[in-house]
């Protein structure tokens, strides 16, 4: 039997050490987005000397990641085909809870935006979905209205969110330091890997991949099982 389908979770936090929490589950996508956009920039010094007509662009830093999702709220308790809208899914004769579009927007924009007076800012929060997760703060939201009552009131809205990515000078560097290759490092063999490519990852250099086949005490280090996994000694103890 399958699984059951994971549903979009945002936690809300007080700050961006995502120490203290307000709320793990603060808002629940009803419906899914179909997939979701994540962005990285890195920003670089494109200044030329004068008379140049090219040059080197300098490392300057790595800008913050975004993070770009569309969600659907439905009010009107089934989604029906929109062939119009990349977002909708094609999901004929499955009903969902009906709540008002308006509610919905409501406990979004309450859990991501919305200004809380006991912290003075909008939450940092934490966006789940399966295994991804990504920690920032809402920096735009746009309300794309799509069906609606004779009266007027919404039955069906897409909402665009952006979020950038928001962590503090400690938890940067935590994470930074997790991933150094002075420390022991576990990681599950995927389609596709080879232990060069692999340890090239870990230590920015595949020149150790044999002395990390010993340590795993890989007889053919050339056909990796997916699923299993390596131990990536640091740096000292196989050089």
């Amino acid at each position: 039997m399958a699984g059951a389908i994971s549903k979009v979770i945002i936690g809300t936090y007080k700050d961006s050490t995502y120490g203290r929490t307000i709320s793990t589950n603060a808002f629940t996508a009803l419906i899914n987005p179909t997939g979701f956009s994540f962005t990285r920039k890195n920003d670089y010094d494109k200044l030329q000397p004068i008379g140049a007509v090219d040059g080197e662009q300098k490392f300057s830093k790595a800008g913050p990641p975004s993070l770009q999702l569309e969600f659907l709220f439905d009010g009107t308790g089934v989604t029906e085909e929109n062939t119009g809208i990349k977002l909708i899914n094609a999901i004929k004769r499955k009903s969902f809870e009906k709540k008002a579009v308006s509610d919905q927007l409501y406990e979004f924009y309450e859990a991501t935006g919305a200004y809380d007076g006991t912290i003075h800012k909008p939450h940092n929060v934490i966006v789940i979905w399966g295994k991804f997760e990504f920690k920032g703060i809402l920096e735009e939201f746009t309300i794309d209205y799509k069906l609606f009552k004779n009266d007027g009131t919404p039955l069906r809205a897409v909402g665009k969110a952006t979020f950038g990515g928001s962590v503090s000078k400690e938890l940067a560097e935590k994470t930074v330091k997790k991933n150094s290759p002075d420390l022991t490092h576990k990681r599950t063999i995927q389609d596709g890997d080879t232990l060069p490519l692999m340890t090239e990852r870990i230590y920015g250099d595949s020149k150790y991949y044999l002395e990390v086949a010993k340590v795993n005490n890989l007889i053919n280090f050339r056909q990796l099982v997916p699923g299993e996994e390596l131990y990536f000694p640091p740096i000292e103890k196989i050089s």
